[in-house]
């Protein structure tokens, strides 16, 4: 199969409900630590957060250790979010972890219903199929969306798109943009949007 083969919807939740080693996920905290200072800069601790795409909770985690205790994280992987609570114990007791598929439960949430949410290398693997889901992921933001996204790259399981343009045609406002080279991702890039 060549690298730019087209996969259906199905093959990408498949690949993610299943991927195998998790735990590679659980580092490298530097990651965290750049997210962190940008949730810093624009949420304060008692503000609701939605991860998109959790994963073992390292992200959310690591705000948890930082005061942030009204925490969301959506995750695909059931293998995942067992590590998750079995390495993160305290926060995982503390936040809301959702194991879905985005496409199966994001309608559901109410509009505006997290002061900030934010993703990191997670809307690259959104199929073509499931683009409506940009729509409602600014109808759930209330404030501030945090993307950390390879935008460029390419192959079975990554879609390229610019999320400035994404987004803001669904009302928000791009008002921060950077490389994300301090966070060891040299071809990411960080986009932050406000309603």
């Amino acid at each position: 199969m060549s690298k730019h083969e087209k996969k259906s919807l199905n093959d990408i939740h498949e690949y993610w409900k299943h991927k195998s080693e998790p735990e590679t996920y659980i580092k490298p905290k530097k990651r965290s630590e750049f997210l962190g200072k940008y949730v810093k800069k624009y949420a304060k601790s008692p503000d609701s957060i939605l991860e998109i795409g959790c994963n073992v909770g390292r992200n959310l985690n690591y705000l948890y250790q930082e005061g942030y205790h009204k925490l969301t994280g959506i995750e695909i992987s059931d293998e995942a979010v067992k590590l998750l609570k079995k390495t993160y114990p305290a926060m995982a007791k503390q936040a809301e972890i959702i194991c879905s598929p985005i496409e199966e439960i994001i309608q559901t949430i109410p509009e505006s219903n997290y002061h900030l949410a934010f993703t990191m290398a997670v809307l690259e693997h959104i199929h073509p199929d499931s683009e409506w889901v940009f729509e409602e992921i600014a109808r759930v933001t209330g404030q501030y969306l945090i993307t950390i996204e390879a935008e460029e790259a390419e192959n079975w399981r990554l879609f390229p798109r610019n999320y400035r343009k994404v987004f803001e045609k669904y009302g928000l406002k791009q008002i921060e943009e950077s490389n994300c080279k301090d966070a060891g991702l040299e071809l990411y890039t960080l986009r932050i949007f406000s309603k």
